[in-house]
């Protein structure tokens, strides 16, 4: 298992969002996302958080 530390990106929300409101983001190394099989073409995959950590998976049957 491959490790790297991260920071959150926060960005402004724009639209009707509230003044305080923030979208986060976060950068993931082009190598996971190949490795995961991820394309611009096949891009859907599955988020889960269970209150500690965050987790990414691809979902085949999710495809765009």
């Amino acid at each position: 298992m491959e490790e790297r530390k991260a920071k959150i990106i926060f960005t402004k929300a724009g639209g009707n969002a509230s003044k305080n409101a923030y979208n986060c983001k976060i950068s993931l190394p082009k190598k996971w996302i190949d490795a995961m099989k991820v394309t611009p073409d096949r891009r859907a995959v599955k988020v889960t958080f269970d209150g500690v950590e965050i987790s990414i998976t691809r979902d085949g049957d999710q495809d765009e």
